[in-house]
């Protein structure tokens, strides 16, 4: 695993931490990608940035293992204003 890897695993298990950044969707408009380590925790941050209504255009997760214990990250693509 590499290094930006292990350390965005890291930040999930240990913290918690949820990351968004703004992306071109599948539409050409501008999207959220929110990266959470629970759902729950995504659609707050969905909340949080878009004030309001948004659309889930699309969802993912990945489970991932390192020394014996594991992990899961969650993504949705969110559509403020929806």
């Amino acid at each position: 695993m590499s290094g930006k890897k292990l350390a965005i695993v890291l930040c999930f298990v240990i913290s918690g931490c949820v990351t968004a950044q703004p992306i071109i969707g599948p539409d050409g408009t501008e999207n959220q990608l929110i990266s959470c380590g629970a759902v729950e925790t995504c659609y707050e941050k969905a909340n949080e940035i878009c004030h309001g209504p948004y659309k889930i255009v699309n969802t993912s997760s990945e489970t991932s293992g390192i020394n014996g214990s594991t992990s899961t990250t969650v993504k949705l693509l969110i559509k403020c204003g929806q």
